[in-house]
């Protein structure tokens, strides 16, 4: 029942039909001023606690907070003696703040567009170790931009829902890594990406 709902609340999103839902009457919105939710989301990638602030049925405030990171050891023997051992680590944080606008599809539907600003930093580290002497470096970042993502959710309860959305982003990235032997390398880069999907469970107060 619930996974034949989901696939539903996703294409509502992208319908066609999306501007004269925009147009229903409120009272098939089942939100209201002033209320609270909290949003725990995930992707492939990355995972995400976000808040809500209904300003209206039909509008809300989102701030989010995106994390990533991850640590892998790679070690290679020659005739059982240790030829090489290296090491990776990165971790990323990112806020979202922006306006998200619902439309809603019967007392249980609702889907939505989302649109504001992002900013985050990174850390990534690596090592490497091997008979000829050892290699590292260790780079600091910060990235700023823009965000807007399409999605929708099935209220299981008025008091959670479960969903999913898809996101566009823009971004400027700028970071700094310092190289063994004292080298210095900074780089920025513009860029624009299509996340994938990620799902979504809200809690509503």
């Amino acid at each position: 029942m619930l996974e034949s709902r989901l696939p539903l609340c996703l294409a509502l999103a992208f319908s066609p039909s999306l501007a004269s839902a925009q147009n229903a009457a409120t009272d098939s919105i089942p939100f209201h001023r002033h209320q609270w939710a909290a949003q725990f989301a995930g992707g492939t990638s990355f995972a995400s606690l976000g808040v809500l602030r209904f300003t209206a049925p039909t509008r809300a405030w989102l701030l989010d907070f995106r994390f990533t990171g991850g640590h892998s050891h790679d070690r290679m023997y020659s005739n059982d003696t240790l030829a090489f051992e290296g090491a990776t680590s990165n971790a990323n944080v990112d806020v979202r703040i922006g306006r998200r606008f619902y439309q809603g599809h019967g007392k249980s539907v609702v889907s939505f567009q989302s649109a504001g600003v992002l900013a985050g930093f990174d850390h990534a580290c690596q090592k490497s170790t091997q008979p000829s002497g050892s290699l590292g470096s260790c780079a600091n970042g910060w990235t700023a931009g823009a965000f807007g993502d399409l999605g929708g959710a099935y209220l299981i309860t008025p008091r959670f829902s479960i969903g999913g959305a898809a996101t566009v982003a823009f971004s400027y990235h700028r970071s700094t890594a310092k190289l063994s032997g004292g080298v210095v390398d900074k780089r920025w880069a513009y860029s624009g990406s299509v996340q994938g999907l990620s799902f979504a469970a809200t809690v509503y107060f």
